[in-house]
């Protein structure tokens, strides 16, 4: 585990998967990431890549090939090398070796730089090609922060404040796939939209188009409890289907999963990115810590 902090917060970072497993306050020994009790679910921040959300028939076409490459990719539980670190910061590497060819025939060099910033933890993401071909690839942030005196008492145990503008949502249904139609933004009276298993009875809320650009998690009594903020085409907010939970994931991602009877190659995935031989792809999310 690789630890930095600023003298304000405080991060820990398992080199497996480059996972954020703690974001805490130093004055005050709050914790803001999910804790990852199994109970529930066992992750903290998974890094999504080099495919997010499912794939149709768990098949992806590359090159005229049909390859199995497992929902969120493989990087999030392999263990990637830190190459530098400082007191505030530091950078994680993972690249392409004999095994990820067998399954995804792409040379690339993934990075992630996490950076302290006062109460900020910013997560810079770098994809490098080394080939001469273009390289087909999405990336996800899939943070989970925790919600705070949370118990099984409550329907309600906080809420989203949402950035941007979010018309409508989307749903993920038979293997995870992307649904043809599109739903009401599930808000309340003041634009919240609670966090609660009916919300979350449908697994993920999905949103498109840039429309959402930041995300504040509230406690019950509507107060700030830590912001997430992206410039990624795509969002999702997801807790565990059906159970209560003590966590709410609010992850930006650059690309979407497969839409129900998708058969085209890899270059037509929703939102997927394209980078061509010799050059570098940049993406970023951040997490501030507010209560």
């Amino acid at each position: 585990m690789v630890q930095i902090s600023n003298g304000i917060i405080t991060a820990a970072i398992s080199e497996v998967g480059a996972e954020v497993q703690s974001l805490r306050c130093c004055k005050s020994g709050r914790e803001y990431m999910w804790h990852g009790d199994a109970k529930w679910w066992n992750g903290h921040s998974p890094i999504l890549f080099p495919i997010v959300g499912g794939l149709w028939n768990g098949t992806c076409r590359i090159d005229g090939a049909e390859l199995q490459i497992s929902k969120h990719g493989f990087v999030r539980r392999a263990t990637w090398r830190a190459i530098d670190v400082q007191t505030d910061r530091a950078t994680f590497e993972i690249c392409s070796t004999v095994g990820t060819f067998k399954v995804f025939p792409y040379a690339f060099r993934l990075t992630v730089t996490y950076t302290l910033d006062n109460r900020t933890l910013k997560a810079n993401f770098s994809v490098h090609n080394p080939s001469g071909c273009d390289l087909w690839f999405q990336l996800g942030g899939h943070p989970a922060i925790v919600l705070p005196d949370w118990d099984e008492s409550h329907t309600i145990d906080g809420y989203l404040q949402l950035e941007g503008n979010p018309t409508h949502v989307l749903r993920a249904g038979e293997q995870g796939c992307l649904e043809p139609d599109t739903y009401n933004v599930p808000a309340d009276a003041d634009g919240l939209i609670p966090i609660s298993v009916e919300t979350f009875s449908h697994e993920a809320l999905i949103f498109e188009n840039h429309e959402v650009t930041a995300a504040t998690v509230l406690d019950r009594n509507r107060q700030p409890v830590a912001r997430v903020a992206c410039n990624a085409p795509a969002w999702l907010f997801w807790s565990p289907q059906g159970v209560h939970t003590p966590f709410v994931c609010c992850e930006p991602w650059y690309g979407l999963c497969d839409h129900q009877g998708f058969n085209g190659p890899v270059s037509e995935r929703p939102y997927i990115n394209c980078v061509h031989g010799g050059h570098t792809w940049q993406g970023e999310y951040s997490i501030s810590a507010i209560g």
